[in-house]
């Protein structure tokens, strides 16, 4: 049978339905999802081990190249210019004949002096010779005149003679003497040394100044200028011929204060020359200067360096790397890994796979690598790339540098 429901039912009907809605709603509106895993996020970073280094300082200085032998020649006589056999670029050896002047006048001369050394050795023999023959003669004719004296006086004392015949006697023996000693100082005179050096001192210079019109070369190298024609006056106003010895060079340089005494003499230093080649060849610090250069106060220096090719030449520019500072087996890692911050010098390192901060001491900044003094290890794990961007504690990962 059909039941009529009435107006008071359908409202509890509807509140009903409203009530399961509502509760399926809150349902919906207050249960909670399986929670989300959320991973932590990491720093990728760059580390290097903490490792025994040798570190340099170094200071880059240019210098004009100069030849180790860059000679003048000055004729030492002036005179016309004969003949010139050399020109720029030509290699020499010491002693070649580079140019030759006009040596007819002291050619001349030459056998003028020589004529009258000969002369004066002809007169120095003959005076020599007759000196001997005097003395020889003098001695025979002084011996036979002593002893007739001695005779004399034998005579006289036996009363034989008188006392003039005596006298006269004397004073012929002494009369004689004294001719012969004039004879043999004259004749000392003529045979002396002294006019034969004269005339042979007279040679030599005129022997000199005709070997000097022949100009050789003083040393060993290459022709780099020739300012001589034939025919034209080569006086000692102006140098005739350049010559440069190439083999060996040099360059000279100047440091400050700060830097001068952290050289040392026969140090080797790095040595290019760009406009030859950017390969470095090796050089040697000659010689250092003790005080410092008034215009400039600063201190000169002098590197020198082989140049067995002569590809380098006088009046090119050197660029020379130099030494300053140098500690072998130091404990040093990247320059770069070391940051400031709360005015404390720290590194970071990685222990597992955290970023942890350290306070180090450090030394010697080459700019590249730096030493460590105090506060790490060897072999600690410094973060070089990414530590500006970590903290302490830090998740970090490795991705590059020495990652094992």
């Amino acid at each position: 049978m059909e039941r009529k429901i009435g107006k008071t039912g359908k409202r509890i009907l509807i509140s009903l339905g409203v009530l399961v809605v509502l509760v399926f709603v809150g349902r919906g509106l207050t249960s909670k999802p399986a929670a989300a895993v959320v991973e932590e996020k990491y720093i990728p970073v760059q580390v290097e081990a903490a490792g025994k280094k040798t570190l340099t300082n170094t200071a880059i200085l240019s210098g004009k190249i100069t030849s180790d032998t860059d000679v003048s020649v000055i004729p030492k006589v002036p005179g016309k210019v004969d003949s010139v056999l050399v020109n720029v670029g030509d290699p020499v050896k010491k002693g070649d004949i580079l140019f030759t002047l006009d040596a007819t006048d002291l050619r001349s001369a030459f056998q003028l002096a020589n004529a009258r050394y000969q002369n004066s050795q002809e007169l120095w023999s003959a005076a020599k010779a007759s000196l001997e023959r005097t003395k020889t003669l003098a001695a025979g004719k002084i011996t036979d005149a002593q002893k007739n004296l001695a005779n004399m006086k034998a005579l006289f004392e036996a009363g034989a003679v008188s006392k003039v015949q005596l006298d006269q006697t004397t004073l012929g023996v002494k009369e004689l003497e004294a001719t012969f000693a004039s004879q043999i100082e004259q004749l000392q005179v003529q045979a002396s040394d002294s006019s034969l050096e004269l005339a042979q001192v007279q040679l030599a210079q005129a022997r000199e100044a005709l070997d000097n019109a022949t100009v050789t070369a003083p040393v060993a190298g290459t022709v780099s200028q020739v300012n001589v024609q034939v025919g034209n006056m080569a006086t000692s106003a102006q140098a005739a011929i350049g010559l440069t010895n190439t083999g060996s060079v040099y360059s000279s340089l100047s440091v400050a204060e700060n830097l001068v005494n952290r050289l040392t003499k026969d140090k080797a230093v790095k040595v290019k020359v760009p406009s030859v080649s950017e390969t470095n060849i090796v050089g040697k610090i000659e010689n250092i200067s003790p005080s410092s250069d008034p215009r400039t106060q600063l201190y000169p220096l002098k590197i020198s360096f082989e140049n067995p090719n002569g590809l380098i030449k006088p009046g090119m520019f050197a660029k020379v790397e130099l030494t300053t500072e140098e500690k072998a087996d130091v404990m040093a890692i990247k320059s770069e890994a070391v940051v400031l911050k709360n005015e404390k010098t720290i590194v970071y390192v990685v222990e597992g796979d955290k970023a942890v901060a350290k306070e180090v001491v450090t030394g010697l900044d080459t700019g590249v690598d730096i030493e460590i003094l105090k506060g790490l290890n060897l072999d600690d794990k410094v973060i070089i790339k990414g530590q500006t961007l970590v903290d302490e504690g830090r998740k970090v990962k490795v991705v590059g540098g020495d990652a094992s």
